[in-house]
């Protein structure tokens, strides 16, 4: 994460507003993921992609309020968020891993790696700040993201892997060429 953005701000407000749109980021995701699978009449793994992105703006409620303490968050324009090697959110779940007969197991794979991105990214501004309030925060939250981490793998023993032919469909969509 970078330690300045346009306008100055630095340490914890900058810390906070990325945790913000971290969140936001991965709900709005999971809500586009849902819609799809709405569309395609997939409403087990539309409604789990659901849950998932209220837990998502839960957890950005969690960070507005711990924010509250600080004072209001900077203003952060969409290119000025620094995700390291990545240009979304480390949470926001890959639509290359998308597939309209995906089954839940597939959802909570998918899951499993944003959260994991997601506790990495803490970790590492943890380790690469100097500002002993956002490394704190940071291990908070790289911590809490294990937590997710954990219970995404619980909810995985649910839903074992599909056979291998779960993606076959005796009536695909028409595709235009």
């Amino acid at each position: 994460m970078k330690t300045k953005i346009q306008g100055g701000a630095t340490g914890v407000g900058l810390f906070l507003a990325h945790a913000m749109e971290l969140e936001r980021e991965a709900a709005e995701r999971y809500d586009e993921l849902a819609d799809s699978m709405e569309a395609h009449n997939n409403p087990e793994v539309a409604k789990l992609f659901r849950d998932l992105g209220g837990y998502s703006r839960k957890h950005a409620e969690e960070v507005r309020q711990i924010a509250e303490e600080y004072g209001p968050l900077p203003k952060v324009a969409p290119w000025e968020f620094d995700w390291g090697n990545a240009t979304e959110s480390p949470e926001a779940a890959s639509f290359e891993h998308a597939h309209y007969l995906m089954r839940p197991h597939h959802a909570l794979k998918m899951a499993l790696m944003s959260e994991q991105q997601g506790a990495h990214y803490y970790a590492s501004v943890a380790a690469e700040t100097e500002d002993p309030d956002v490394a704190r925060l940071a291990r908070e939250f790289a911590g809490e993201e294990e937590g997710h981490v954990t219970l995404v793998r619980k909810w995985l023993e649910r839903y074992p892997a599909p056979r291998d032919d779960w993606d076959e469909d005796p009536d695909p969509p028409n595709v235009a060429e």
